[in-house]
């Protein structure tokens, strides 16, 4: 979460693609097609670092060059998509200014208001010839709210469900600490600091009650209450008795280098899979080794989110906040790519689970921010979306979720909106909330699709 805070922001500044130096992953020459889906978290580095370049030159050409590469190996990226559009726009070339922007907004995506592109295409009279763009801003609800938290200075990240006591677990990033609710919203600290030592800001949460762990991931981020530098990338995974709440043992990278153990999801057998923001490495804590280990090579993800696993427990998806959603086979390690048939915007995911008929995935890096269902056609490629929740006032930023039963409960106005450009002061708001809605889709739901709308009915 510290590099998917900087993301957050960086993406939403501006025009320009800002990342961190493709310098800190040590970028290396791919040699063929598995060498460059193993390195393709420096590709994006290198490529949009070109794009960063180029752009505070103001050299129109490289800038033109390096969005077009950067759009080629990255088609469902829609700022990069967006970023093309403006690009074109300023060179003059407006008919594939609009075409771009065309497909920019059948991603189901618009414009920021009073942003520089939005601007830019107002006065270039382009908005006219794409008013998809303005229906993407309509608020989309179908969802119902389960209970507030109490306490509006939380910063929530995650939500996991406890199914022996019908308690809903959900971390602090602020307060550093675990809450315990009910249905009604009446919650109780279960984990915090004090009294557990090394505690930071708490992040991801699962329940395993078939093995009664309580898994959950800490991180020090200056966005957490007391921070001390010292603590900044220190980063682990804990388990925990989950009736006693004991800890029952911390597991930290020993590379010496800084980590955010950010998301994670965990296997019927125990094995417990963790995704590193700021690192961008994915981890593996397998039942029977009880050792935290890379899953896949280093320089695959540049800021890896939540992972999820298919219901075979076959293919673990893993997206990233920048380059799409990965598809790693569990047995042998390999790593594939989500294919797409149909324009879809795949970056900004923070949260992802897994259904019987796709994945819903919750974006807070997309414009706009919105909780959404992709359907897929197969494992390795995904057909059309459908938008759950967007634009309505209180969404704020959404996190996570978890999915019990046929619901998927989701955390909305999360409190990301209220950190400040520093990353360690917070504003005043109102408290977050979990809200829920049906994960299959609901009758009549209309899926995008490339030439036509189609209802999906339940089975």
């Amino acid at each position: 979460m510290i590099v998917t805070s900087m993301l957050r922001k960086a993406l939403t500044i501006g025009p320009t693609i800002i990342l961190t130096c493709a310098a800190a992953f040590g970028v290396a020459p791919a040699q063929d097609a598995q060498s460059l889906i193993r390195q393709r978290g420096y590709l994006w580095l290198k490529e949009s670092e070109a794009a960063v370049t180029a752009e505070n030159r103001a050299d129109v050409r490289a800038r033109f060059q390096a969005l077009s590469k950067l759009y080629s190996d990255f088609p469902e990226n829609s700022r990069v998509l967006r970023n093309l559009a403006w690009a074109e726009q300023k060179a003059g070339n407006e008919t594939a200014a609009t075409a771009l922007l065309k497909k920019y907004a059948e991603m189901g995506m618009t414009l920021d208001l009073g942003g520089p592109i939005y601007s830019a295409m107002a006065e270039a009279k382009l908005l006219a010839k794409v008013p998809e763009l303005d229906r993407n801003r309509s608020p989309i609800t179908s969802g119902t709210r389960v209970f507030t938290l109490p306490d509006p200075d939380l910063l929530v990240e995650d939500i996991a469900f406890e199914p022996h006591t019908a308690r809903y677990f959900l971390t602090s990033i602020r307060k550093k600490k675990i809450v315990s609710c009910d249905q009604n919203g009446q919650c109780t600290d279960i984990v915090s600091s004090p009294p557990l030592q090394d505690l930071d800001a708490m992040l991801a949460i699962r329940v395993d009650a078939a093995h009664n762990v309580v898994w959950a991931t800490t991180s020090g981020m200056p966005t957490q209450e007391g921070f001390r530098a010292e603590r900044k990338g220190r980063s682990a995974v804990l388990k925990f008795d989950i009736r006693t709440f004991r800890l029952l043992r911390r597991y930290e990278p020993a590379d010496g280098k800084e980590h955010a153990l950010g998301d994670m999801t965990v296997a019927s057998n125990g094995d417990a899979y963790i995704s590193d923001g700021l690192s961008g490495d994915v981890y593996v804590i397998k039942h029977d080794t009880d050792k935290l280990e890379p899953m896949v090579p280093h320089g695959v993800f540049v800021s890896p989110q939540t992972p999820t696993l298919n219901q075979a427990q076959s293919v673990l998806y893993v997206p990233d906040y920048v380059e799409g959603i990965a598809v790693i086979d569990v047995a042998s390690g390999e790593v594939q790519w989500l294919k797409v048939t149909t324009p879809l915007a795949l970056e900004g995911i923070d949260g992802l689970y897994w259904t019987h008929d796709g994945l819903i995935a919750t974006q807070n890096g997309t414009v706009p921010e919105r909780v959404v269902r992709f359907h897929l056609r197969d494992q390795n490629t995904a057909d059309g979306f459908s938008v759950i929740e967007a634009n309505w006032p209180g969404l704020g930023d959404p996190t996570h979720g978890v999915i019990v039963g046929d619901f998927f409960y989701f955390i909305v106005n999360s409190g990301w909106d209220r950190v400040g450009e520093d990353e360690s002061s917070f504003g005043s708001g109102a408290p977050a909330q979990v809200w829920k809605v049906p994960t299959a889709y609901p009758r009549h739901t209309t899926v995008q699709r490339p030439g036509e709308t189609q209802s999906m009915r339940d089975e």
